[in-house]
This record gives structure tokens, C-alpha cells and sequence, in this order.
């Protein structure tokens, strides 16, 4: 992303120009041999797509990979299929290496245009849809409407048009059984940024009574636990002081965790600057998952970008909502494989964004730079899930 683009998409008075400019500037790509370019219109707005194939002949057809982009205020996924077409353009990818014959690419870069145009306070900077709903909970009702007891699925609201779109593009795909379906879903997080420092102020102080009351936080001390090889012996390592407490303890002794606590400190000060993520999976898409996670972190880490981990993704089970990634787990198909990424979130509140860059000096610069590394780990993502089979 370029410093003026940063700029633009934090002067609101000018999102709908940039929203104008992405969809030109996505159309101007359908000029491309074997790319398709088209505008899905609902009553919240415009929904593009762009699919790349040898050919749209589904008889021919053994793969489809998705990539969805754009579903809250999240833009890592947005731009970064915005750069994976210009370096198309610009012949920096082998267009010939994209065609693979049996294989149709499918992006969604933006699925909601409504939160995009319109970041206010009430939608949390554009998370939501129009009628206040979270997109990313109706995906595994769209496409398995006979799964029950989903408790976060929003049952009571009808499935937005924007998932109808999707379930519709996908359908003939859906219908024939020995296609395999990859979804890639791009998200950010703001836990990223937020758990490594409340357990640095209160993991020391509250000691053994600390309350992990989210499991990003179990995966941040397992992470130390395995990077620094300290070893522990009661297991659970985590676990509930009552069967209905809303939170766990660690089964560490007092001198383990103030070892731990150092080891948490430090770990915290050689990665200040870089940028956390995780790739998460369900049942059916853990192998796949695992290997993209891995192979895309393997190929960053000589440049030392992103934040060390032993977990470039993780299980998705402790959530019951309906994304993406549950919805694999809930469908009887076969080949349906369901993954997400999540980095440190960037505009969690466009309106402290916009004060914090008129009184901090080196504002633009710094954003720009976690935005453009957000941007890269979402682009190495889509270059190696076309590759990976």
C-alpha cells in the first residue's frame, strides 16, 4: 500500500472515491486472457468478484480455491489481492504457473461494501453489516441450512444476500462431489495486539490466580512454553476451578511461572515490531491448513517480519459460530477444506486511528509499515494455496 492510499482510506469523506478506484482498478484486471471480472449488486451495495480459470467448464473442473476478503474492517486480504493482480499485470507472476488446467480461482475481495463506505461508531469502523449483524456467523448456515444447535449463528436473522451470493457461485462446484473446495478467509485481530501485553502487566502479579478467560491467552503461554522448551508435568495444563467458570488456571508451580514470566517479557521484546498471526482450521482442513501455514511461514521467516511462533495455526474448535471454518466440520461433503488467517488488526477504531495520526509524529509511518506487512503475509498465502494441493 502506498502513503497516499493509507491516507485516503482514513479520510472518510473519501471512501467512496477509493471504493470506486478498487473496483476500476479491479476491472481494468478482467482485460486478462482467462480472468472474469463481475459486480454483484445487493440492496447494501456492490459485491465484485474475479475468477481466473483455463476454463469454467465444471466437467473439467477438480479444484476450486476461494479466497474471501472484506467480510469486517479488515483490509490485509482487500489489498493484498489488489497486489496479487497488479504483480499479475506486471508479469512478477508467471500468469502461465496460475493456470493450472483443472483449477478455478475465485476472489471476493470485498463482501462488505456497506461497512467499508459507512465506518462510524456504531458499526465498530465498518465491522458489522448494515442491520448491525456480523457477516462472518451465517457461512455454515448458507451452506449446511440442516445443521442445528449452532449457538452463535444468528439463527434468528435471514442469511444475507451477500452469503446467497456466495452459496450461488459456488453451487455448481458444490453439486459435484469430486471437486475439492479450499476457502481462504483473511481477518485481523486486535487480541493479537492486546493479550501479549495484559499478560505481561498481570500474569506476574495475579501469579497462579490468574484468570485465563480466552483461549488466545493459553495459546500465548503454551507458545513460550514450547519456543523456550521449558517443560511442565500436570495436565491439563490449563484447567477449570468449577465445571461452570468461564475461564481456566494454569497448573504451574509459583517459581515455574515467574520462569515463564521472564521467558513471556522476553519474548515480547525481540518480537516488538513484528506482526502476529495464526492460520486456524477445522477437522477436515487441519492437514491442509498446517501444511500452507507452514510453508508460508517458512518462506517469511528469513525476513524476520513476522512474530516467532511454534503455532502458525491453530485448532478453530473452541469457537461455535458459524464462519467459514465451521461451517467444513458441519457439512456431509467430502473435500471441503476451510481455513482462516488472522493478523494483529490494524484500524480497530478508525477515529483513534485518525487522532493518533495528527499528534503522533511518526504516525503514517509506522501504520504504513504493519499495514504493508499485513498485506505481504496475505499475499504469500494466496501465492502458495494456488500452488498447494
Amino acid at each position: 500500500m502506498h502513503l497516499e492510499t493509507l491516507k485516503t482510506l482514513m479520510e472518510l469523506s473519501k471512501r467512496e472515491n477509493l471504493f470506486k478506484n478498487i473496483l476500476d482498478e479491479l476491472e481494468s484486471f478482467g482485460e486478462f486472457d482467462n480472468v472474469f471480472y463481475k459486480l454483484y449488486e445487493i440492496q447494501e451495495g456492490i459485491i465484485p468478484c474475479i475468477t481466473i480459470a483455463k476454463s469454467l467448464d465444471v466437467k473439467k473442473t477438480k479444484h476450486v480455491k476461494i479466497f474471501v476478503a472484506g467480510q469486517h474492517n479488515e483490509y490485509n486480504g482487500l489489498f493484498a489481492i489488489l497486489e496479487f493482480f497488479k504483480l499479475l499485470q506486471k508479469r512478477n507472476i508467471n500468469f502461465n504457473e496460475i493456470l493450472i488446467q483443472d483449477q478455478v480461482l475465485i476472489f471476493l475481495p470485498l463482501m462488505n461494501p456497506y461497512g467499508f463506505l459507512n465506518p462510524t461508531d456504531k458499526n465498530k469502523s465498518g465491522y458489522y453489516l448494515k442491520n448491525g449483524v456480523n457477516l462472518n456467523r451465517f457461512w455454515r448456515r448458507t451452506f449446511v441450512p440442516e445443521f442445528k444447535n449452532g449457538k452463535d449463528d444468528l439463527n434468528d436473522y435471514p442469511v444475507p444476500g451477500h452469503a446467497e451470493i456466495v452459496r450461488k457461485l459456488l453451487e455448481k462446484y458444490w453439486e459435484k462431489e469430486d471437486i475439492t473446495l479450499y476457502v481462504l478467509d483473511f481477518h485481523e485481530t486486535s487480541l493479537l495486539k492486546r493479550f501479549p501485553k495484559e499478560l505481561s502487566l498481570n500474569l506476574n502479579k495475579e501469579s497462579i490466580t490468574y484468570k485465563f478467560d480466552h483461549w488466545l491467552k493459553e495459546i500465548i503461554i503454551l507458545n513460550i512454553l514450547k519456543l523456550y522448551k521449558i517443560p511442565y508435568y500436570r495436565t491439563p495444563l490449563f484447567r477449570k476451578c468449577s465445571t461452570d467458570a468461564n475461564h481456566t488456571h494454569i497448573q504451574l508451580s509459583m517459581k515455574q511461572l515467574d520462569f515463564v514470566y521472564e521467558k513471556l517479557l522476553d519474548y515480547i521484546s525481540k518480537n516488538y515490531g513484528k506482526l502476529p498471526f495464526y492460520f486456524c482450521y477445522s477437522d477436515k482442513s487441519k492437514e491442509y491448513c498446517q501444511k500452507l501455514a507452514n510453508t508460508v511461514y517458512n518462506k517469511l521467516r528469513d525476513e524476520d517480519i513476522l512474530w516467532e511462533t511454534y503455532f502458525p495455526s491453530i485448532d478453530h474448535k473452541l469457537h461455535d459460530h458459524g464462519c467459514f471454518v465451521k461451517m467444513s466440520d458441519a457439512t456431509p461433503r467430502p473435500r471441503v477444506f476451510s481455513m482462516e488467517l488472522e493478523n494483529q488488526k490494524q484500524f480497530f477504531n478508525i477515529f483513534n486511528e485518525i487522532e493518533n495520526s495528527k499528534i503522533k509524529p511518526n504516525y503514517f509511518e509506522e501504520k504504513l509499515r504493519l499495514v504493508n506487512l499485513s498485506i505481504k503475509l496475505a499475499l504469500e498465502s494466496i501465492k502458495e494455496m494456488i500452488q498447494l494441493f
